[in-house]
This record gives C-alpha cells, sequence and structure tokens, in this order.
C-alpha cells in the first residue's frame, strides 16, 4: 500500500491517509435527490470518488463503500404530482436512470446503495435519542436539534455563527437558535407520512444521511465524500448529530470536490443551470467527459462548453492512438528506465492528493514520445492499463463501444 495524503476539509490541510483498520477504508457519499436526471455536476463528484476507490483498490485496500438516495423530499413529492405517479415510483425511476449514466461513465457500483425511506425507523430512534440526551426539542409539530447546546457549528466552517447570525431570523420560527435544523416534522397534506411518537410525519434530511452511514460502517467513517456545496449545511449538520449520539469522531477525512460551471456559474438543478450527462454522450463518447473532468485537480473548478468538450475528445482519441502503439510491445515482461520514471511520476501525483490533473500531463508527455517514433518505451502498455484502470479513462476499446448508445 502507498503513502497517500489527502486534503481533509477539516484541518484544511494534507494528511497521509491512515485508516481505522488496517488495509479497509469505510467510505460513505452523498448521493443525489432522485426528482430528475443526473448533470455533469453529479456526475464530477461520483467520477472523482471513483477514481480514489479504484486507486485505493490498485494499493491493495478493500473499500467499503456506501453511497444513499435520497428518495424522500419536496422536490420529488412536486415532480411526482406533475407527472401523476407516486413519488416512490418517481424516485425509482430516476435512480434506474442514474445507474444508466454512470455506468456509461464507467463509475463502479458501490459496494451498497441505501434509501432514506427504508431508514425511517432508524432515523426515529436517533430524532428520540437526541431528545432524550437534550440535543433536541420539540415546537409544534418539528423537532429541532439545539446547535448550541451541542457546542455550535465548527467541525468544516469555522466561525460560521459570528459571520451569518444577524442574517437569520429566528421569531415565528419557533426555534430556539438561528442555526437550529429539522430532524423530524409533520407531513403536509399530500406528502408521503410515517408514524412516529410525534405523529405522521417525515425526516430531515441530516438526519437520513446520519443514519445510513453509522448502520453501515460503524460510528466512524474513514472518508465521507462530497460536493463542496454540501459542506454547509449538511455536513456540518451530520456531524453534529453523529457526535451527540456517539461521543466520538463521526468522520476521518471530509472530502469535497469543486463545482462544474456553465458559463461561470455552478452548475445546478434548482437553479435551472444544468447540461444532463445524457445529452453530453449523444455527441461525445463518455470516456471525454471523464478526461475533462479529470483534467482538473478535484478541488479546482471545471469550466464546461462546448469547446472544452472538443478538445477532451481530441486528447482522449490521442491518447487511445498511444495506448495501441504501446500495446503492440504488449508481450514484453520488462519496462525500460524511462517508462519507469514516468510510471512513478504518475503514481506520485495520485499519491498527492489524487492530482489526477498531473497524472494525465505524465500519460500525455509519453504519449507525445511514443507517437514521435522515439525508442526505449518498453513496458509503456502497463501504464496505459493503470490509465484504464485507476483513472476509468477506457482506451482499449473499439470506438463503436466507446459511444454511448443513449
Amino acid at each position: 500500500m502507498s503513502t497517500m495524503e489527502v486534503y481533509n476539509t477539516h484541518s484544511s490541510q494534507k494528511e497521509e491517509l491512515i485508516t481505522q483498520a488496517a488495509g479497509v477504508v469505510k467510505a460513505y457519499i452523498c448521493g443525489p435527490t432522485v426528482y430528475d436526471y443526473s448533470h455533469i455536476g453529479h456526475a464530477r463528484t461520483y467520477i472523482n470518488f471513483d477514481v480514489l476507490k479504484r486507486y485505493l483498490e490498485a494499493t491493495g485496500y478493500e473499500v467499503i463503500h456506501i453511497q444513499n438516495f435520497t428518495d424522500i423530499e419536496e422536490k420529488i413529492t412536486e415532480r411526482a404530482r406533475a407527472e401523476g405517479v407516486p413519488p416512490r415510483s418517481l424516485a425509482q425511476k430516476y435512480i434506474a436512470e442514474f445507474f444508466m449514466d454512470m455506468d456509461a461513465l464507467n463509475v463502479k457500483r458501490a459496494t451498497r446503495y441505501t434509501l432514506a425511506t427504508e431508514y425511517v425507523r432508524r432515523i426515529i430512534e436517533i430524532t428520540a435519542r437526541l431528545l432524550e440526551v437534550g440535543r433536541a426539542y420539540r415546537s409544534g409539530d418539528t423537532i429541532y436539534f439545539d446547535v448550541q447546546s451541542a457546542g455550535g457549528f465548527g467541525e468544516l466552517v469555522k466561525n460560521l455563527e459570528d459571520s451569518l447570525a444577524d442574517r437569520v431570523m429566528v421569531k415565528g420560527t419557533g426555534k430556539r437558535g438561528p442555526f437550529d435544523f429539522v430532524l423530524w416534522r409533520a407531513s403536509k397534506e399530500g406528502e408521503e407520512g410515517w408514524e412516529s411518537p410525534w405523529g405522521l410525519g417525515r425526516p430531515g434530511w441530516h438526519t437520513e444521511c446520519v443514519a445510513m452511514s453509522m448502520d453501515n460502517l460503524g460510528p466512524t467513517l474513514d472518508i465521507h465524500w462530497g460536493g463542496k456545496d454540501l459542506i454547509y449545511p449538511h455536513h456540518e449538520c451530520e456531524a453534529l448529530i453523529a457526535k451527540a449520539i456517539t461521543g466520538v469522531q463521526f468522520v476521518k477525512y471530509w472530502m469535497h470536490n469543486e463545482f462544474v460551471l456553465l458559463k461561470g456559474e455552478k452548475m445546478s438543478k434548482s437553479m435551472g443551470r444544468t447540461v444532463f450527462v445524457r445529452e453530453v454522450l449523444k455527441s461525445h463518447p463518455p470516456e471525454a467527459l471523464r478526461l475533462l473532468i479529470l483534467s482538473k485537480h478535484y478541488r479546482q473548478r471545471v469550466e464546461y462548453d462546448e469547446g472544452a468538450m472538443a478538445a477532451a475528445e481530441k486528447r482522449y482519441r490521442a491518447l487511445r492512438e498511444a495506448a495501441k502503439k504501446a500495446g503492440s510491445g504488449r508481450a514484453g515482461e520488462g519496462m525500460s528506465e524511462c517508462v519507469k520514471e514516468y510510471t512513478n511520476l504518475f503514481f506520485a501525483a495520485l499519491d498527492d492528493d489524487l492530482e489526477t490533473g498531473q497524472a494525465l500531463s505524465v500519460v500525455e508527455r509519453l504519449s507525445y514520445e511514443i507517437m514521435m517514433g522515439k525508442e526505449g518505451f518498453e513496458g509503456a502498455h502497463r501504464l496505459y492499463d493503470a490509465v484504464e484502470g485507476i483513472l476509468g479513462i477506457r482506451l482499449h476499446r473499439d470506438d463503436g463501444q466507446s459511444m454511448s448508445t443513449q
């Protein structure tokens, strides 16, 4: 197993990855709210984590990877009502569509996928426990988490209360403090609801992920991954809930990827700024989208436009040609010193907080020399195999196979 450093949002610095159990990584990644197709902002989150997972597995780790689907949400109810179908049916439809898109992008399946609706009983138990230990309170038909009694925020964002308190209204909300958040609330008319000690209701978003992650991975996770937009409030709230229940550290390494930008703005379904994965794959191979995303470090923003996609496809085709040429010497088991140097640089980049952009640059420099007809590149096929196996960019398929059929 290699020595890898990852950037921990909690400490705001790179740290050596040391897992709780030797050779095992317990990882949780926040899944989508399933009321529409996946856009390329979603794709970035799952592709970036997929590379981390592939690399850890390639270096000898067992990765126990849990991903949820949020299938309880107002947007799901609204969309289902508009389409005249039950909310569960709508959610299942878009879960199936999610898998189609991620399979096309060569994203490996999680160890287990969880649905929020499957964990309502556990969420009720967590909420009751928080009430019992004084970290929650009831106000009308709603159960709130008492942020101040739990010591306030600060797991991932420092001085949040000081910077935002004057902007958050408390009067008339039923909350004790401006940052208190919903653990459980009464169902509105037409919404799905579950019986609880507090009447028919539904859980809050943050409680769902705590229930699903802890039930599958235990009280402390090695890695919790998500998009940068989840740092606050979602992940801050998760951390408070979990620690209030267990009294121990919830996550060792919080990891967050940056946004995909569309005309300079964050891609967002709720804001109407989206490019769906399936639309991109009508005119470009999925490997080109994967390459575009991995060309930047996961903590750097990616700007999406048609020009960037065309350039990524051109780079992908060039890698395929070089891989094909390098594959002609596959029979030999040796590796030249030059290829060893390139290979060491490739893995050193990944060890440094998953620097996929640098790793790709290394392979492209090698590709240029191979295509120029230079000699001394015995064993180069193994580095291209690593591009396929770790970066997940498929290089050894026919053109017709590598194009999306959607």
